[in-house]
Formats: C-alpha cells, sequence, structure tokens
C-alpha cells in the first residue's frame, strides 16, 4: 500500500522580535509559518556581534597527541573539557581565528590543514555557527618547546596533550574527578575509540 505524500510548504521566517539585549547575547522570538502554514513562534539565543567562533583540532607531531583545554563555563557552574576555540573578530576569517586562538589559549602555533564551513553546534537553542579548523602544530618547533598562552583575565584555562590513542579513556577520567565534556570532543573521542 502506497502512502499518501502531503504536500508541504517551505517554512518562512515572518518576524524577529528582541526580548532581551545583553552586552553579549540577545533573546529573541521568532514568528514562523511551518511546513504545514501554520504560524508558530521559537525562542533563540544569538550572540552578538555575530560573526561566529572557530573551534581548533590541534595535533602534536610526531607524537600524535591532541591539544585540549579545561575552563570554567559559567552557563554550566563546571569546568569543561573541551577543544580550544573562540569567537571570530571583526575582519577575521576562521582560520586567521583558529590561530589567533590555539597561540592565545595555549601557546601553541601551528599549520592549518584544512577547515569546515560554519556548522550549528545546538540548532535547537542557538543560529550561532562554529568552524571546525584542523592545525598541526610541529612540536620541534622552537616556538613550541615551552608554549606560553596569553589568556585573557576573564580566562582560568588549563591545557591537556592527550595521545590520540588515549583519548576516550582520559575523557572518561576526567568526568570522574568532576569534569564535564564538551559535546563536540566526546563525538570525536568516540569516532577515534571505533575506528
Amino acid at each position: 500500500m502506497a502512502h499518501k505524500i502531503e504536500k508541504k510548504s517551505n517554512p518562512v521566517v515572518l518576524e524577529r522580535n528582541t526580548l532581551f539585549k545583553g552586552n553579549w547575547l540577545k533573546f529573541e522570538e521568532i514568528v514562523y509559518k511551518d511546513f504545514k502554514g501554520s504560524v508558530r513562534s521559537w525562542e533563540n539565543v544569538k550572540r552578538t556581534p555575530d560573526r561566529g567562533a572557530a573551534v581548533i583540532i590541534a595535533v602534536l607531531r610526531p607524537s600524535s597527541r591532541l591539544v585540549l583545554i579545561r575552563q570554567y563555563r559559567p552557563p554550566t557552574d563546571k569546568y569543561i573539557i573541551e577543544f580550544p576555540a573562540g569567537l571570530i573578530d571583526d575582519g577575521e576569517d576562521c582560520i586567521v581565528s583558529a590561530v589567533r586562538e590555539l597561540k592565545e589559549e595555549t601557546g601553541y602555533v601551528g599549520k592549518v590543514v584544512t577547515s569546515t564551513a560554519p556548522v550549528y553546534s545546538s540548532p535547537g537553542l542557538t543560529d550561532e555557527t562554529v568552524s571546525i579548523v584542523f592545525i598541526d602544530v610541529d612540536e620541534n618547533d622552537p616556538q613550541n618547546i615551552n608554549p606560553v598562552s596569553a589568556n585573557e583575565a576573564t580566562e582560568d584555562i588549563e591545557v591537556f596533550l592527550v595521545d590520540l590513542k588515549r583519548i576516550y579513556g582520559f575523557l572518561n577520567e576526567r568526568e570522574e574527578v568532576g569534569d564535564k565534556i564538551d559535546a563536540k570532543l566526546r563525538t570525536f573521542s568516540l569516532l577515534n575509540n571505533i575506528l
């Protein structure tokens, strides 16, 4: 028995209403017409300014150690283990931002291998995008022998260098001591463990 295919229209945003605006975030209501033609509303959080972020997957060569950070994240009231990352500054692209953020947060410098187009990290909550940038770090480069980070006064960042073969176990160990894990990093570790 064949199923009748219902004709759907593309959803259309009718209006965006700002409900609250702070220094870095804006809370808005989106009024839209859904695929059935019904008018609905959705709440959304936007960054201001909205330029996206760069997430850095940096690997030390030749040791194949992954550069990770641990930092306190006020919305979670927890320390989170994550990839180095940062907002893209005005006039930057994701690659320039990634190289800058890696140096600021970890002290390491490296060569960009590739990057992704912007992707959504939590599309049910926000329209924020992140570009994932892969960087090889030559650990024998004199700049990387004793790296010194240049964290902002509000950043409390600890750097971890973790063998790619041990990433899954390392994250489990960090959870046992109370740290929480960023979803992008946990997904990476699961794939790395399976493959």
